[in-house]
């Protein structure tokens, strides 16, 4: 008897550490077919020591297993291990992965002047510097001075001062 509960445990963890796998490696589905039958072989096990016993692991088994995997879903990116194969949250912001967002939102109301012919991309001098830039509208004349009146992710947006 301690035999088959040694190999209903082993079973068991067996599944569990195959579900783990399936969430930090692309199988497929196939490591939760196999942890589903390992569960399986273990309830099988649990019936040739008792029916009653073999039902109340199979509800017990089946109650802890999405715990068990929303629990690894939301740990492992905290883990030394899991910072290394998940993507850090990168924010609310859409450019905060991008080093000159900030350094461009603060330009916004500078005057500058259109280094290039801006039709409507280009490139504007400001604060001196050298910053990629779009026309809000139309086209801006090389030379011509233009105001900041939006900071995009990886450019200005300008417009022509009158």
């Amino acid at each position: 008897m301690w035999v088959t509960i040694a190999i209903i445990v082993l079973l068991i963890l067996a599944a569990m550490v195959m579900v783990l796998f399936e969430i930090l490696t692309t199988t497929f589905g196939v490591l939760s077919v196999l942890a589903l039958a390992a569960l399986g072989a273990a309830i099988w096990q649990a019936s040739t020591i008792s029916t009653t016993f073999a039902v109340v692991l199979a509800i017990v088994v089946f109650l802890m297993l999405p715990p068990y995997v929303v629990l690894l879903v939301r740990v492992l990116p905290k883990l030394p291990v899991g910072k290394k194969l998940f993507l850090a949250d990168i924010g609310d912001s859409t450019a905060a992965g991008l080093p000159a967002t900030e350094r461009y939102q603060k330009l916004v109301g500078e005057i500058g002047v259109a280094e290039t012919l801006m039709r409507p991309a280009g490139a504007i001098r400001v604060a001196g510097e050298r910053i990629p830039a779009v026309a809000e509208s139309g086209v801006i004349e090389k030379g011509t001075k233009v105001k900041v009146v939006a900071a995009g992710e990886q450019n200005l947006v300008v417009r022509p001062v009158e």
